[in-house]
């Protein structure tokens, strides 16, 4: 089970990571795509994103030092997440 963390809009919660522009995206209402590792909310990131870790990850896709730092993983309280993954799933 992952941590807790207090979110100021909906208190205790289970923490998750993002992406920082699936973060960004909850602010500016801009649809950006999501993508995760796992259910229920797993490690999630976006499009252009995405397309950075299939390029840097070579064949396998797999995440590197490039990908994860163009990514700049945030933490987000569970309810924000749901939110977020709503907004941008297709």
């Amino acid at each position: 089970m992952s941590g807790t963390i207090d979110c100021t809009e909906h208190g205790a919660q289970e923490e998750t990571f993002v992406c920082g522009h699936l973060l960004d995206s909850l602010h500016t209402g801009q649809r950006v795509g999501f993508y995760y590792s796992s259910k229920p909310r797993g490690d999630a990131w976006c499009d252009v994103c995405e397309q950075v870790r299939l390029r840097e990850g070579g064949e396998s896709g797999e995440w590197n030092e490039r990908s994860e730092a163009f990514a700049s993983i945030k933490i987000l309280c569970g309810a924000c997440y749901d939110k977020v993954r709503i907004q941008n799933a297709f």
